[in-house]
């Protein structure tokens, strides 16, 4: 074949991808091979007959895009990510049509929507799944609880100071307003964002109020959801909060839902758009069991979790009493203060205190979840007191937000180029300081490093020396974790949490 006949060979492929995994559907078919044919200058379809059935085996788009890609490149295409996202998005569904599908299902069977509109986003390429099944994944066992580790090599690490800047910078005229606005919709992209052609959306009412369901890009685990508001507004925990959560688990009960924290240091890495995170997953936190109940009646039971940070757990079959305690507890901690435990709620009128909720929905009880934060600084922890201290920032410096918390760690991408420098150092007997001349960003391992050839020697096997890094950054995490505690593990600590959750019980039960 000639490479005018490999093209419009590979638009019929394109044609037959959407037929079998798109929802294309056969009455648009000549519709969409014409537009096909104008984006690839060609005049006129494919002539031959041929059985395209094999493309129905393609369990995700790489062949196609690894074809795509060639074109692009014969053709001196510039963006050759805009120009993939351009052709998915061209025979992906319209928004309007995947909420008709979605619904349909989600009426037959709940969950069946989302599962649908998940396969479709990793079958039209937002999803990349390949690139994400190449992320780095372990866990450890630590006493009564484990965590997930994994290092994501697709998600870029974000600076907690740029971070916080998106909440008090003036917003300049751009569109879409930020990469979570409704109007990412279908949008081209641009010189600082990127193209969103094939992303769709499903809308729903969380209290009333017009919010709508996507799913992460990053996809830090399956079925990994981002709840987000159709208005652009600053992140922020409220007494709507809960609820709308609440509501979530209502429509999706096989889903658990939750908001990052809506301070800097201590929230998430978007903090101008309010939206909030969920999944199927079972993370390791709701596998945590109880340290103590503190209440419990016919309809509630508040306890303490057994777990690395300050977490209360709400439980109850009604829906409402759930909701007033969940928002009793936030609204006393917003205002509470402990100097003898660093905790003060707040500094020049400048809050400090606030939460990371999460509802899950088990057998019609919910479970509601409250981590308790703080993201006071002082001068011997500058990036913040209940933050991973600067010691650990080698490993993880970011805001430990919604997931982390509870017990699933998103490492940087570049951890697997400098762990595999410490594995060369770990295996042989070379000079160590050439190391850190090679590999200038080595250096702020020095102590992770010192601290394993004192510990376990040198000229270990790779196998040896992948498990004892795992070891090293899986404990790191935990005492992450253990710093972001707000009330400490030790008797003051334990005394307070409690005087703390009765002081609030009490105050609910005579409102």
């Amino acid at each position: 074949m000639n490479n005018i006949e490999n093209q419009q060979l590979l638009i019929e492929e394109l044609i037959a991808y959407a037929l079998f995994h798109l929802s294309l559907d056969v009455n648009d078919i000549i519709y969409k091979r014409n537009i096909l044919l104008k984006k690839f200058n060609l005049f006129s379809p494919f002539s031959e007959k041929k059985d395209f059935n094999y493309v129905k085996e393609y369990k995700t788009p790489d062949i196609l895009i690894n074809k795509l890609i060639e074109y692009a490149k014969s053709n001196n295409i510039e963006d050759i990510e805009s120009f993939i996202c351009d052709i998915f998005g061209e025979l992906s569904p319209l928004p309007s049509k995947i909420t008709e599908i979605i619904n349909s299902k989600e009426n037959e069977s709940k969950g069946t929507g989302l599962d649908y509109l998940y396969n479709l986003q990793i079958k039209n390429n937002y999803i990349k799944k390949t690139q994400i099944d190449k992320n780095i994944k372990f866990c450890r066992d630590f006493d009564k609880n484990y965590l997930e580790i994994t290092i994501n090599l697709s998600k870029p690490e974000k600076d907690n100071k740029e971070t916080a800047k998106l909440l008090t910078q003036k917003q300049e005229i751009v569109y879409p307003k930020c990469v979570l606005c409704k109007e990412n919709l279908g949008f081209a992209g641009n010189f600082n964002r990127a193209p969103r052609q094939n992303i769709r959306i499903l809308p729903v009412k969380l209290d009333n109020e017009d919010w709508f369901i996507q799913f992460s890009p990053y996809a830090y685990f399956d079925h990994h959801i981002i709840v987000i508001s159709e208005e652009h507004k600053n992140l922020s925990i409220t007494d709507k909060t809960i609820k709308r959560l609440l509501d979530f688990v209502d429509f999706y009960p096989n889903y658990f839902i939750g908001s990052n924290a809506d301070l800097p240091i201590v929230g998430g890495s978007i903090l101008n758009h309010d939206h909030y995170q969920g999944g199927t997953h079972i993370l390791p936190m709701f596998k945590a069991k109880i340290k103590e109940t503190l209440y419990e009646t016919s309809k509630i039971k508040i306890s303490i979790l057994d777990w690395f940070n300050s977490v209360i757990k709400i439980e109850g079959n009604d829906k409402k009493t759930v909701l007033n305690y969940g928002n009793y507890f936030l609204n006393n901690w917003i205002i509470y203060s402990n100097e003898e435990l660093n905790i003060i709620s707040k500094s020049n009128e400048i809050r400090h205190n606030t939460i990371t909720p999460t509802v899950r929905k088990v057998e019609n009880k919910y479970e509601l979840y409250i981590i308790l934060r703080n993201n006071r600084c002082d001068e011997l922890h500058r990036n913040g007191i209940f933050h991973a201290h600067d010691k650990y920032h080698n490993i993880k410096q970011e805001s430990i937000g919604l997931i982390e918390a509870m017990g699933l760690f998103i490492l940087p991408p570049r951890l697997k180029r400098q762990t595999s420098y410490i594995e060369e150092i770990l295996t042989n007997e070379n000079n160590i300081e050439s190391y850190y001349k090679k590999y200038e960003d080595l250096i702020i391992h020095k102590n992770m490093i010192n601290f394993l050839i004192e510990n376990y020697g040198r000229n270990l096997s790779l196998e040896k020396s992948k498990e004892i890094i795992e070891d090293y950054l899986a404990n790191t995490c935990k005492e992450i974790l253990d710093n972001t505690s707000v009330f400490k593990k030790d008797e003051k600590g334990i005394k307070a949490f409690k005087e703390f959750i009765k002081s609030s019980i009490y105050g609910t039960k005579n409102k």
